[in-house]
């Protein structure tokens, strides 16, 4: 036999060797998954699914229990009957398909198998759930009611003991009381007969109706207090109060009708009570907060007005004696204005305004005429009287006050010249020292700009002095040159020191550079500059300048050594001082 042939043949061989193995794993793959299917169906029909079931129908449930009870009942007979007879049929098929070698078809039918029993095992869960809750609820009700009846009780209780804190709203709450019990009632009926769902419902009801009414009573205790007993006790205060205010004959705001104040507050209390009553415990506290306003704004009135009364008795006595001072004292300021103005020239208006307080004190007489008779008569309430008293007194302090700023703005303006005068001749004396300090200098001459400065401080000086010897002096003109001539003494100073320190410098510098007039050309003409300059032009500072910059170049350091020795050697000039 040719060897290709015999290799052919055992390739063949090969070939059908493994097929047949894999045809071995492939089938036996299907037939454990098949098998694990059985037992799964096996484990689901064990479960004690209609035990738990039938156990439940022997509580007679009745209404939506039942319901709920055939609804999964039904499922669980559908489950039973339908489904796993189902899944049996699949699950021969997919083995005949196995054992006749079908193998992928097998596999698409196993897989369906266990896609179904999956939802089976959904089904049979979400039954026995359903019916477990029905027979737990029941158990539940039963714990709960003690817990629901223990509350109601406590409440009823509390109610029962304290009825008369509730006033005319214990009519609302027995009703309330008796409708709770009427729910726990048919709590009972419901949960004996076999409905425990239904029954739950309602015993939940009866719980939240009764913290709600806990809730509420707790609130209405404080409103019928306030309404019976706060409010009457304040509206007798207040009656009181006003038949007080007519013995005594005080008379109230016009714009108040007390009669009909204590009418509208009775009406909203009797509001506020129907509110309680109907539980609108909202709308009656709101409107305890409107009443509680009124019978305060009541009460301030009356304090108000006694307070006025003991104002009035104290202040309106006094009234025409303040009146009298006032006026003495603007006669009083009209005379020293008239001598004042003998020797100063007054620019406040002076006269215009006491004059105008004059008029203002002779209004407020006829006011306070008035206002006595109206007292004395009783016409208008005691506030409104001392709001006019207050008036009165009010514009005579103003009036006062400014009295005594132009009283004290007349007693300033001697002082005002007095010292106006010293200084004045401060500036003299220092004009005249500076004068002496500068001719000891010796210099060839001065320059013009200083001497401008000097002759202007010299004529503000002069026009503060004419000013000062007027028959009649105007202190604000005197104070106005009394701060120009000061600047212009600041400034003749200034020019005066740097007079001083640059003519000095200058011939000091000249002297010392005169050394190398023979050696340094430059210094040589430096200082022909400069002495030229000093001489002939009186400029000291551009003398100073010029020679400095020669010097500095010839000797480094020479300026600063002669101008520091300079410096900490200088005297201070005697005009130094005399206006401090």
């Amino acid at each position: 036999m040719p060897t290709t042939v015999i290799w052919v043949l055992v390739a063949l061989a090969v070939v059908a060797i493994a097929a047949y193995i894999l045809i071995m794993i492939m089938r036996k793959g299907n037939e454990n998954r098949i098998h694990k299917l059985e037992e799964e169906k096996e484990k689901l029909l064990d479960l004690p699914i209609q035990d738990e079931i039938d156990a439940v129908k022997k509580m007679h449930l009745v209404g939506q229990s039942q319901n709920i009870y055939r609804e999964w009942n039904q499922k669980w007979i559908d489950l039973s009957s339908n489904s796993f007879a189902d899944l049996e049929k699949h699950l021969f098929d997919a083995e005949e398909l196995n054992n006749h070698f079908h193998f992928l078809n097998a596999r698409t039918e196993i897989d369906a198998c266990e896609k179904q029993l999956d939802l089976m095992k959904d089904d049979a869960g979400n039954i026995r759930g359903a019916i477990s809750e029905l027979a737990a609820q029941e158990q539940r009700n039963s714990t709960k009611i003690q817990e629901s009846l223990d509350l109601y009780e406590g409440l009823r209780n509390e109610i029962s003991e304290n009825a008369e804190a509730y006033g005319t709203t214990i009519g609302e709450i027995e009703k309330q009381l008796n409708n709770i019990e009427e729910e726990f009632t048919n709590f009972v009926t419901l949960n004996s007969t076999g409905d425990p769902i239904e029954a739950a419902e309602v015993l939940e009801n009866a719980e939240e109706h009764t913290i709600a009414l806990g809730n509420i009573t707790k609130r209405i205790p404080e409103i019928v207090k306030t309404i019976d007993e706060e409010f009457p006790r304040k509206i007798s205060e207040l009656n009181e109060g006003y038949d007080k205010f007519e013995e005594l004959e005080y008379k109230l705001p016009a714009t108040l009708d007390f009669k009909q104040e204590i009418s509208n507050i009775q009406d909203r209390m009797k509001s506020s009570t129907e509110f309680a009553e109907r539980f609108e415990l909202d709308r009656a506290e709101s409107e305890i907060k409107l009443i509680n306003d009124d019978i305060n704004e009541l009460y301030e009135v009356f304090e108000s007005e006694y307070a006025a009364s003991r104002l009035v008795e104290q202040n309106a006595g006094s009234i025409k004696s303040y009146i009298d001072h006032t006026r003495d004292n603007n006669k009083n300021l009209l005379l020293e204005i008239d001598h004042v103005s003998q020797s100063y020239v007054l620019t406040g208006n002076e006269m215009g305004q006491v004059r105008a307080y004059q008029a203002q004190i002779e209004q407020a007489s006829n006011d306070a005429e008035e206002l006595l008779e109206d007292i004395a008569e009783n016409t208008e309430a005691n506030s409104v009287f001392n709001s006019r008293l207050k008036a009165i007194q009010g514009l005579l302090e103003e009036i006062e006050d400014n009295q005594l700023k132009i009283n004290d703005s007349l007693s300033r303006l001697k002082v005002s010249e007095k010292d106006a005068q010293v200084k004045a001749d401060a500036f003299d004396i220092e004009l005249r020292t500076i004068k002496r300090y500068v001719e000891k200098l010796n210099l060839p001459g001065l320059p013009k700009e200083y001497l401008d400065l000097f002759y202007m401080a010299t004529s503000r000086v002069e026009s503060l002095f004419k000013e000062l010897n007027k028959v009649r002096v105007n202190v604000d003109t005197v104070n106005h040159l009394l701060d120009i001539s000061n600047e212009d003494m600041n400034v003749l100073e200034d020019a005066t020191d740097k007079l001083t320190d640059d003519a000095n410098l200058a011939e000091q510098l000249i002297q010392y550079s005169n050394r190398y007039k023979t050696t340094d050309g430059e210094v040589a003409k430096a200082f022909n500059r400069a002495v030229q300059v000093f001489d002939n032009e009186w400029d000291y500072g551009k003398a100073r300048e010029d020679i400095s910059t020669a010097l500095e170049q010839a000797e480094p350091g020479a300026v600063d050594r002669i101008s520091n020795f300079y410096f900490n050697n200088k005297e201070v000039p005697d005009y130094k001082g005399i206006r401090r």
